[in-house]
């Protein structure tokens, strides 16, 4: 409902609304760490719970792989549609391909979603899609055209491209291509004046080989960072600093997450089985859809307590009576 709405509000301004405040679909899976008390054999145990490389553990662990599909408003990540990632059996394709079926899944619902809306009179237009480089696929690509969205994802580097008629692997492109470019860019720039100074962006298009799609890259550092970041999309017309802007929206599924798992302590609990798991997913889910909310609101309305996080807050409001009258005089103030 809280989408739907937001959507509507959007749809009743003008079309500019929706690439201002950077509407983005965006799409990411995590290991969230469980011990069930309960181990029913069968397909609804096979098919979720697993052994699952975690990134936050840095090891295995038992659990659940979960691919969310949201949107992301005005720095808000909105969850929409979660499946379960099964793990890979020895007798079945590898687990990339796995991924991919549970991800053109999720896109397909969008779709019908979005569909809904538009019989309802509230057309969103294409809207950009953002996912990382477990998501980069073809046929993921297509989907997601198929369904109004500009796909974004990221290239593996040891990858082939055709660029300017030379067939190489992007990280030599990078040592030969790139370096130079940057270089000479970074030498008319010290010729400007500090405030006047840009980073370098290269956007530029190539034949990706192994998918046999032409596409447009864009190649960059992070904050002066020593590593090349890259990015593609199957679209042909899209700005450098569009496409920039759109991937890194993802970062907000990165932080919802993180509220899930670090703030509000989902893991931390153990579960009866895959439905009981599900439903704690959901509330917490809720749960931190409105954290990120509040934190947002406060940033927004009460420019005095600047960019503090949700934990700074937190205990701020248990220990200020202060902070409590603050809040609801801001909360009055948008009525």
């Amino acid at each position: 409902m809280q989408i739907r709405k937001k959507f509507e509000e959007l749809n009743s301004k003008h079309q500019s609304c929706l690439s201002r405040e950077l509407v983005t679909v965006v799409l990411d899976d995590s290991i969230f760490k469980q011990w069930l008390s309960s181990f029913q054999q069968g397909e609804t145990f096979e098919a979720c719970y697993g052994c699952f490389f975690s990134g936050q553990f840095k090891s295995t662990v038992y659990g659940f792989k979960n691919c969310c599909l949201g949107v992301v408003i005005d720095r808000i990540y909105y969850p929409l549609y979660f499946e379960y990632v099964p793990k890979k059996k020895k007798s079945e394709t590898d687990k990339h391909s796995i991924a991919i079926e549970t991800a053109i899944k999720l896109i397909n619902k969008f779709g019908r979603f979005t569909q809904q809306l538009k019989n309802g009179n509230v057309d969103l237009g294409r809207l950009n899609f953002s996912a990382d480089n477990g998501y980069s696929d073809i046929e993921l690509a297509k989907i997601c055209t198929e369904n109004n969205l500009t796909y974004i994802s990221v290239p593996k580097k040891n990858h082939t491209f055709l660029i300017n008629g030379q067939t190489i692997k992007l990280k030599e492109w990078i040592e030969k291509e790139y370096l130079d470019l940057e270089q000479k860019h970074e030498e008319e720039q010290e010729e400007l004046p500090k405030e006047n100074r840009k980073p370098f962006i290269y956007r530029f298009r190539g034949y990706y080989k192994s998918k046999k799609q032409s596409v447009i890259l864009l190649a960059f550092r992070l904050n002066g960072s020593k590593r090349v970041s890259i990015i593609y999309t199957t679209s042909k017309d899209i700005h450098a600093k569009t496409l920039r802007r759109h991937w890194f929206q993802r970062t907000y599924i990165e932080q919802f997450f993180k509220i899930m798992k670090h703030m509000l302590k989902i893991q931390e609990s153990r579960t009866r089985d895959k439905d009981t798991f599900t439903f704690k997913f959901l509330r917490f889910a809720f749960i931190a859809f409105h954290v990120q909310k509040l934190v947002r609101f406060i940033r927004k309305k009460m420019k005095a307590w600047g960019n503090k996080g949700f934990i700074s807050i937190q205990r701020i409001m248990r220990t200020d009576m202060n902070f409590h009258h603050l809040l609801q005089s801001a909360i009055f103030n948008i009525h």
